[in-house]
């Protein structure tokens, strides 16, 4: 019998796991209400066992909406742009990674790298709303608009240089 030793890996489940972590910590500190918090808690648990339901994506979707019910908060926010991000990129390997399998740590240093990158633009720009809508905002906080732009300037540049270094591809 045969096997395959993948070094510094984990196994097929975690982004599954995470997937559920994600949605429990979400549902519970974003989501003020427990009818909405067991069903994103009920589709990301569903999403474990049936990834191709595609009921992560559900679960991600009812993180919003706690945000959008409740006063106005820069920090919920972005909490919330954070999660519903991860609860995509952990969804996502989970529709192809079988459970059983193992994942090499080297193979999401890339997946980890545009996570950043996203993060770096979608932060400022939730950020930048706010900001313009100026609701719910702390007294003295009118620096962080000019932080923020200069923030998505660099997620812009970090962005287009590695699409750039994507064009041009390794030497042959």
């Amino acid at each position: 019998m045969h096997s395959l030793h993948v070094p510094l890996a984990i196994p097929g489940i975690v982004p599954r796991l995470l997937v559920v972590a994600f949605v429990v910590v979400g549902a519970s500190v974003l989501m003020p209400y427990p009818v909405w918090q067991g069903i994103a808690v009920v589709a990301a648990l569903a999403s474990v066992v049936l990834p191709v339901s595609m009921t992560a994506w559900g679960a991600a979707a009812c993180l919003p909406f706690g945000v959008v019910l409740t006063e106005p908060s820069i920090a919920r926010t972005a909490f919330a742009v954070l999660l519903v991000h991860a609860i995509h990129v952990c969804a996502g390997p989970s529709l192809v990674i079988p459970v059983r399998s193992r994942l090499s740590l080297r193979v999401l240093g890339p997946t980890l790298r545009r996570f950043v990158v996203i993060q770096t633009i979608a932060q400022p720009l939730a950020l930048g709303v706010a900001l313009l809508g100026g609701r719910g905002l702390p007294t003295g906080i009118s620096w962080a608009a000019p932080l923020a732009a200069g923030i998505l300037v660099v997620g812009i540049f970090l962005a287009l240089r590695a699409l750039r270094r994507a064009d041009i591809g390794p030497p042959t």
